[in-house]
């Protein structure tokens, strides 16, 4: 159980199965790692802002922990958001984990836009939405996302590029009006026609340039995560906790304290475990996410 913004509660439907899938899909890359990298040897560099292929940089309080830490946050997490037990402590390295989870998702949903695969039952586009729909069934989504990109990404079900082509028609309209009305009051002041041509010219131009601009698809799937991980969890205090951090104890100390949590929030570390626990850790974690198999 977890203190979600709707209550004590656990991911259920399509909001546990996109969480489950981003925890599988990272259980299966520290795996990997672990398989790749043996015991004895030491410890690669790990720089302060590590980035995915695509530029997503997970949280630090995550991913600034070993292979094995990692796991016992994992395990820690994904127990708690999708069975009974009790949720851990607030502190800064749980909520860093389950960001984590979600920019994972983002990663995968860049891997899927840039392999053209469409958007269906089973994506990862789709589960997003899905589970989007889920937490915020009352909010419009593309008003709510204030997408401004020019065409919608080419993937996206009919249905929902409907909805945005409508409501761009709506608001190119309104555009047009305004232009209108703006070309007519200068025309009436303007008593020169070179004035008249230089100034259709320049309108022509910035028209050009806006219906040329490429669509930020990724910018767009960035914002629904972002929109569905506030809708769920509220703000994440270990963002603006870590401006504290290198400061003045008593001001962190009345920060924490101002937001009903106690000093050990940006205090705890995950233990490391040996091979054998953190491998019985990644068994538990895939009967969880993988029920199925």
């Amino acid at each position: 159980m977890w203190p979600l913004t709707n209550g004590l509660r656990c991911l259920t439907g399509p909001e546990a199965s996109l969480f489950r899938g981003g925890v599988g899909m990272m259980i299966d890359q520290i795996v990997m790692e672990l398989n790749s990298t043996p015991e004895e040897s030491a410890p690669p560099f790990v720089d302060d802002g590590p980035t995915s292929d695509f530029g997503f940089c997970p949280p630090r309080w995550y991913s600034m922990w070993e292979p094995q830490q990692r796991v016992w946050l994992l395990e820690r997490v994904t127990t708690s958001l999708l069975a009974a037990r009790a949720a851990p402590p607030q502190s800064a390295i749980y909520e860093a984990t389950v960001e984590a989870v979600y920019v994972e998702i983002a990663d995968l949903i860049a891997m899927e836009i840039t392999t053209g695969a469409p958007i269906q039952r089973g994506s990862w586009r789709g589960s997003l939405l899905d589970a989007y729909v889920q937490r915020c069934p009352e909010d419009s989504l593309l008003g709510a996302l204030q997408f401004e990109a020019t065409t919608m990404d080419p993937c996206l079900p009919p249905s929902l590029t409907r909805q945005w082509n409508e409501a761009q028609s709506e608001e190119n309209s309104a555009d047009a009006n305004q232009a209108n009305e703006a070309n007519a009051s200068e025309l009436e002041s303007s008593s020169n026609p070179s004035d008249r041509t230089e100034d259709s010219l320049r309108g022509k131009t910035r028209n050009s340039t806006n219906n040329s601009e490429e669509p930020d698809w990724m910018a767009w799937w960035t914002s629904v995560i972002e929109r569905l991980v506030d809708a769920t969890y509220g703000p994440r205090l270990h963002h603006e906790a870590e401006r504290y951090r290198d400061g003045d104890p008593e001001l962190l100390h009345r920060f924490l304290q101002s937001k009903g949590v106690n000093d050990k929030f940006m205090q705890r570390i995950p233990p490391l475990r040996s091979r054998g626990q953190t491998q019985a850790a990644i068994d538990r974690i895939q009967k969880m996410v993988f029920p199925d198999e």
